[in-house]
């Protein structure tokens, strides 16, 4: 996993046919469907990783 739309693992369930209405939340603080400690650090390094982004916090 290296970008938010990306699955955490083959329990994540969001696609194009079938939205998870907690999505953009599970990606943030997730997984909230499921507990995965190494699909939450996987989550976590992607938003450390954003929030040194120098665009980050303009938008």
């Amino acid at each position: 996993m290296e970008k938010f739309i990306d699955h955490c693992c083959e329990k994540c369930f969001n696609s194009e046919e079938e939205r998870c209405d907690q999505f953009v939340e599970c990606c943030l603080s997730g997984p909230l469907c499921h507990e995965n400690e190494e699909c939450a650090a996987m989550r976590q390094a992607i938003i450390e990783k954003l929030a040194h982004s120098p665009g980050y916090l303009k938008h």
